[in-house]
């Protein structure tokens, strides 16, 4: 699965630690990043399905009936699956629906740990020009649960496996050998009891954990890098039009403890509740944009 080239909007609590805001953060040489062409219209079909395709073939980006509050969570991701919580902003933020059709002058770059991140950053730049969004960022005290090595030695657990694969390589073609069961790298999949991730970074991999727990995860392991990991928990649930297919089938069946036993025993991890800051995107002034 790709992560990000159809990945629906689903807005939940943050899943990070504070950083610098990136609606703020300028380009390196001051030019911010900009869609060759790009139009933004009001969603009028009633069209229940709704998304954003990313990684269209020649920089393109296609979202359909969205809320804005739901572009400013997507575009300002800061790794794969970082689902934004986003705060404030006019009452239709929530209620009017849109559809963004742009493409770039070039192909999506694709960095190593699978974010497309300059595109993200000319969303951004459209979210601003035609919206005439204002936003910050500031920590607000939120309950999760901190990701975190479970012994002092910071010894990893045998399902939890450093990777050196590059998913800008991958997304380009470079298709390097599946290992059995796992699925894809720079992918995920989550068969009944059971999470495969490779190819992402450990706030990555929080997030996707978050999504078998009731609170959001937040990465607190310092380890850096791309990891693979195997989770096998009672809590894991497929989506709700999960279908398995060859490699799923030859599974055992799943019969693995509670998740945070697992993270333990399987990752060498654990999750800690806390009441702790997280970043969380507050929008200070937005407009409905004009006719184009």
């Amino acid at each position: 699965m790709n992560p990000w080239g159809q990945l629906l909007l689903v807005i939940a609590m943050v899943l990070a630690v504070a950083v610098p805001s990136a609606i703020q953060q300028p380009a390196a040489d001051g030019v911010k990043p900009a869609f060759e062409i790009a139009s933004v219209k009001p969603n009028t079909s009633g069209n229940s399905g709704r998304g954003v395709t990313l990684l269209q073939p020649g920089g393109g980006l296609v979202a359909t009936n969205v809320t804005l509050r739901e572009l400013v969570a997507f575009a300002n991701q800061r790794y794969p699956f970082d689902q934004r919580e986003v705060t404030g902003g006019p009452p239709w933020v929530d209620s009017d629906r849109f559809d963004v059709v742009a493409k770039a002058t070039g192909e999506h770059v694709v960095d190593p740990d699978g974010a497309p991140r300059q595109t993200l950053l000319m969303l951004r730049t459209l979210l601003a020009e035609r919206f005439k969004l204002k936003a910050h960022e500031e920590n607000r005290d939120r309950s999760v649960y901190l990701l975190m090595m479970a012994t002092a030695e910071g010894t990893l657990g045998l399902k939890l496996r450093q990777s050196d694969i590059d998913c800008g390589a991958v997304m380009k073609g470079q298709r390097p050998a599946m290992q059995p069961g796992q699925g894809p790298p720079c992918g995920f999949k989550t068969p009944p009891g059971r999470l495969f991730a490779n190819t992402f970074t450990m706030p990555a991999i929080a997030s996707l954990i978050s999504r078998h727990v009731d609170r959001p995860v937040v990465d607190r392991t310092g380890l850096e890098g791309r990891f693979d990991i195997e989770l096998e928990a009672a809590e894991i649930k497929p989506p709700a039009d999960y279908k398995p297919g060859p490699s799923d089938l030859a599974l055992p069946p799943a019969a693995g403890p509670s998740i945070f036993v697992a993270v333990r025993e399987q990752l060498g991890l654990k999750l800690e509740p806390q009441f702790a800051p997280v970043a969380v995107l507050v929008i200070d002034h937005a407009e409905r944009p004009s006719a184009n």
